[in-house]
């Protein structure tokens, strides 16, 4: 019971707990990319949204995008929820957020593909409890705080959804969510600036949300969701699953759940991949940064299964313990403690600060800290469905 003895441990030093959010960035930390020297793989990505400047930004590390744009795609147009529970959806988390970018681009699209009014576009910030929402549409919005705050679905939420959706679209429902959390971080902390036609803009005029600490509340002790054992997988679900087998065949009960899904299993195990084995990040940066994160979310399967990663990183077990401490810790380097930080800055507010930007610009390469947000919003995406899916950690492994 390692990660709960931690747990009670080092109860208060999760994320940290200041006030308020940071002001917006009012300029972009990271140009556009220069349309009149791109390269071949910059114009294919940009062949058909070269005017938006999320991915004019992100242009910059096309590898990275096109490991992560598929599920991107799949949740924005091929899911099976409801164009206005989708919007719903990722427009409550970018309020949570505090993503003017986000608010901006999916104001418009909940008009022009939900049908969405003005009045509900507001309320989506002002008042879950509002009479222009259906007890669904309030499960929606309610599962989006619960997700940001709590980092798992509750029980009553869960029951509500529901009564209207299968739990193959409660899923997409929650990584819709869960990505635009994401979304938010990378949004945020790379000071992506609105585009001058908009004309959907985020509320001004309302109370901030409060920013999110660590969570506190009880996790399942048994799944929600069945896993999918190895008797049952049809030959697709076989082939999916192979690339993620333990060396000695074991099929985790993360993948064996996920298998539930399959449109939804193939997007997120490339992106999923691509952080854990093909991005820049050195080893020992790539497991701070995932701990870190699933200590800040309480997520006890992801970190027991990466003490096994960061020791193979070479870290101690002092280290490990460490991680549950945060950034303080006698035992960080500067550099060490810059991604603590950052993982710590991420959770609480979605946005990297000037100081820890800065602090990881003298180590990491403007591709590697464009990585290290995808890495704690990836994970924290990973943790989510964890924790709302009820998946249970394998016998040998610390819990």
């Amino acid at each position: 019971m390692r990660f709960a003895v931690i747990a009670a441990a080092l109860f208060v030093t999760g994320c940290a707990s200041a006030p308020g959010f940071s002001p917006r960035l009012a300029e972009p930390r990271l140009a556009v990319v220069d349309e009149s020297n791109l390269t071949e793989a910059q114009r294919d990505m940009l062949a058909s949204r070269s005017s938006l400047n999320i991915y004019r930004t992100l242009a910059n590390h096309v590898d990275l995008y096109n490991r992560w744009s598929p599920l991107g795609q799949f949740l924005l147009n091929g899911s099976s929820i409801s164009a206005r529970h989708r919007e719903m959806a990722m427009l409550r988390m970018g309020w949570l957020c505090q993503s003017p970018y986000e608010w901006s681009q999916h104001a418009r699209i909940a008009k022009a593909s939900a049908g969405m009014s003005e009045a509900e576009i507001r309320a989506i910030a002002a008042d879950l409890n509002s009479p222009l929402w259906s007890p669904i549409d309030r499960a929606v919005l309610k599962m989006a705080d619960e997700l940001r705050y709590d980092a798992m679905i509750s029980d009553a939420t869960w029951a509500e959804l529901r009564k209207t959706y299968s739990e193959q679209q409660i899923m997409e429902l929650f990584y819709t969510s869960a990505q635009y959390q994401l979304v938010s971080m990378a949004l945020n902390t790379l000071g992506i600036q609105i585009e001058p036609e908009a004309v959907d803009f985020m509320p001004k005029d309302l109370p901030q949300p409060r920013v999110a600490t660590r969570p506190t509340g009880p996790r399942l002790a048994t799944p929600r969701v069945a896993p999918i054992l190895e008797p049952a997988w049809t030959p697709a679900q076989r082939a999916m699953i192979t690339p993620q087998l333990r060396p000695n065949g074991e099929a985790l009960n993360l993948y064996t759940t996920l298998l539930n899904h399959p449109k939804l299993y193939g997007p997120r195990a490339r992106f999923g991949s691509y952080l854990q084995r093909d991005g820049l990040l050195d080893p020992v940066t790539r497991e701070l940064a995932i701990m870190r994160t699933a200590w800040n979310i309480r997520a006890s399967y992801e970190w027991a299964h990466h003490e096994e990663s960061a020791r193979s990183a070479g870290l101690s077990a002092e280290q490990i313990a460490a991680i549950a401490v945060g950034p303080s810790a006698k035992v960080w380097t500067q550099k060490q403690a810059a991604v603590l930080t950052a993982a710590d800055e991420l959770r609480r507010e979605a946005f990297i600060s000037e100081a820890t930007w800065t602090e990881l610009a003298k180590y990491y390469g403007m591709k590697e800290r464009i990585e290290i947000v995808y890495t704690v919003g990836g994970y924290t995406m990973t943790g989510l469905a964890i924790n709302s899916l009820g998946i249970q950690t394998e016998p040998g492994y610390p819990a």
